[in-house]
């Protein structure tokens, strides 16, 4: 693999000039390694009047953003079929057009093998950050190994008098996309919806776990294709009971189209300077040039509200800038709640990860995850960014049923002192004092829970390493500490007491065969949410047992 120096350009009001400095691209030396010299580029001046800001700004503002928002413009066709390109491929038709680049059918004459070619022409450019994310497109396509990933072939470039063109070559995806299913009526129902959003899951699970994480910005549905689909159903007619996503049914879906690929650190955002995604199904840290794995998310999450309503997420109304989705779908409650997080505008309220987001919608977490809405009146403060969690849940104070039970705990404790001071007084055997320590135990038990629970503190710390759970009273501290990954998950467990004939239930993370208890002296809803917040974060199951 050869390389190729591009001089760096320099953004002067209407117009991009290029001045001396380099930057690498992987280029192939058989097919080309004229450097820019060779064109007489030394100082190229493309337009970017004032035409082209009216378009983005102004009257064609929402047909601009309904394609790749990527603030780069189209491209008129490179070729035509019959076309041969480096005496190998064999142009068929075009697949599509966007910002980063034109895709072609191809046939690669020397093993009459269907592939799909991506062209992208120097000349024809209007900003250099085309060409940036056109060489990491083929650079992270060619390190990736997955079933749902049409295989990364060739990337090369061809030298023409004034011109110089790049290609990217992968394995035809052959099948249609999803878009193109809904524009022939068909409507999926909500099994086949989470059957898709399964095999999409699993592919960005592979990845979001790469090192480093592998973020494709641009789920939506035209990314997203699906080999030998199940004919849309015409109007009238049932739906066979046969699951069209069973085995044999569906076929393969691929993800495609990695040209707004970027690949993060896995525990912080990554801001770039070019806005790239397709408006709708953008999550809105996108608009801020950053991205982690919770966006892919955000993207799939609309592609699914596409695809159960036929309407673009843009289109639907907002409440606190959430998508207000629910009278326009006909899925189950837990589907619905599974959604919503999805498309959560702030990336930390979404699943922590892809395979969180799997885990929950295959039902291994409880509908308990869901329950997001802090109770009205809890003083519990907590905070939660991308990879840690803070609960600091402060004294209850006095309530009714703290007063009940520390009313049962003084006549406990009154009648064990009269009847222990008794036994001593008249003589009696040693047996009878004695026989009254297990009581004290649990009356002094339950006077220092009450003591707690009107003054005691909890802190709960947890990050992607460890996690610390501590109690504070009086100035006393007592803590547990230990690795996330050890964490098994987090119950809403009950406890050996009632209250009206219903048990008392407390929080407890479980760690291996340890049980860490807290939160007992918290109304049952904060329970709930509390419980449902720290496994939304760890991506475990959460219990009502």
């Amino acid at each position: 693999m050869g390389w190729v120096s591009l001089p760096q350009p320099i953004l002067l009001e209407d117009t991009i000039y290029t001045i001396s400095g380099s930057q690498t691209l992987a280029g192939n030396p058989n097919r080309g390694s004229a450097s820019f010299s060779d064109f007489e580029l030394h100082l190229i001046q493309f337009k970017r009047g004032r035409a082209s800001r009216e378009a983005f700004l102004g009257r064609s503002l929402e047909t601009s953003l309904s394609q790749n928002l990527t603030f780069l413009h189209f491209m008129e066709l490179l070729h035509q079929p019959g076309d041969i390109i480096a005496e190998r491929y064999q142009i068929i038709d075009t697949l599509g057009q966007g910002g980063i680049g034109i895709t072609y059918e191809a046939q690669d004459l020397h093993n009459s093998q269907r592939v799909a070619i991506k062209a992208l022409s120097l000349r024809r450019m209007n900003d250099w950050k085309v060409l940036e994310l056109f060489e990491r497109e083929a650079k992270v396509l060619s390190q990736l190994n997955h079933p749902g990933i049409p295989r990364y072939l060739d990337y090369f470039q061809v030298d023409a008098p004034i011109d110089r063109q790049f290609y990217l070559v992968q394995e035809l995806a052959s099948g249609r996309s999803l878009s193109s299913l809904v524009e022939n009526n068909w409507r999926p129902d909500e099994l086949e919806v989470r059957r898709l959003a399964e095999q999409i899951l699993e592919i960005l699970i592979y990845l979001h776990q790469l090192t480093p994480p592998v973020i494709h910005r641009d789920i939506q549905p035209r990314n997203l294709i699906i080999r030998s689909p199940q004919p849309p159903l015409p109007r009238g007619a049932s739906r066979s009971p046969q699951p069209p996503l069973e085995k044999g049914g569906w076929g393969d879906l691929f993800l495609v189209d990695f040209g707004a690929v970027y690949e993060s650190d896995r525990s912080t955002f990554s801001a770039g300077s070019t806005v790239v995604g397709t408006y709708g199904y953008m999550a809105p840290e996108q608009f801020r040039s950053q991205a982690n794995p919770a966006t892919d998310l955000y993207g799939l999450g609309a592609t699914l509200l596409f695809l159960l309503t036929h309407k673009s997420p843009a289109d639907f109304p907002q409440r606190r800038l959430k998508i207000d989705f629910r009278s326009q779908v006909h899925t189950s409650a837990e589907f619905n709640d599974w959604l919503e997080t999805m498309l959560e505008p702030a990336p930390e309220d979404r699943f922590p990860s892809a395979k969180a987001a799997l885990a929950a919608l295959q039902g291994d977490v409880p509908t308990l995850v869901h329950h997001r809405r802090q109770p009205a009146g809890s003083r519990i403060a907590l905070k939660k960014t991308f990879g840690r969690l803070l609960v600091d849940i402060p004294p209850v104070g006095f309530r009714f049923d703290n007063l009940f039970w520390l009313g049962f705990a003084l006549i406990w404790s009154g009648f064990l002192f009269f009847w222990t001071a008794g036994a001593i007084l008249v003589g009696a055997q040693l047996f009878f004092p004695l026989f009254s320590i297990p009581f004290w135990i649990a009356g002094l038990g339950l006077i220092s829970a009450l003591l707690f629970g009107v003054a005691g503190r909890t802190r709960l710390e947890i990050d992607r390493q460890y996690f610390r759970l501590q109690w504070q009273l009086f100035g006393f501290r007592h803590q547990v500490q230990g690795r996330t990954e050890d964490i098994e998950g987090v119950q809403l467990a009950s406890s050996n007491y009632e209250v009206n004939d219903k048990p008392v239930t407390i929080c407890t993370l479980v760690e291996g065969v340890r049980n860490h208890r807290f939160g007992s002296w918290l109304t049952q809803s904060e329970k709930e949410w509390l419980v449902a917040e720290i496994a939304a974060f760890l991506g475990k199951s959460s219990e009502l047992i």
